[in-house]
């Protein structure tokens, strides 16, 4: 299954990631306690400096694209006090609280 993540500005739509046009390293999780974890590793500083500073305005998306069946859409809204950025490691975290899931095929078949 390929997989696409997306990092964007809520207000804009500015895209600040996105692995299909940026080689990126990252790790997606549900957390224990609830929620979600994206951890994009060797994100590019200056694009990381731009999350951090519009944290209050991002949303992150996940598609998962099955080599059949239909892709499904994940929405997540960022918890802006979550995202943090190690720039010695090169390692930026953001967290969501909520998901809104859907399969788009559900909706315009």
């Amino acid at each position: 299954m390929k997989e696409t993540v997306m990092v964007k500005h809520a207000v804009t739509g500015r895209e600040f990631l996105n692995n299909n046009k940026l080689p990126l390293e990252y790790e997606f999780a549900v957390l224990p306690e609830g929620g979600y974890r994206m951890t994009f590793r060797n994100a590019p500083p200056d694009i990381a400096a731009d999350i951090v500073h519009f944290r209050g305005e991002l949303n992150m998306f996940r598609f998962e694209i099955p080599v059949e069946g239909p892709q499904i859409k994940h929405w997540y809204y960022v918890s802006p006090e979550t995202v943090q950025f190690d720039s010695a490691q090169g390692i930026l975290v953001i967290e969501a609280a909520s998901e809104i899931r859907y399969v788009p095929d559900e909706y315009w078949a």
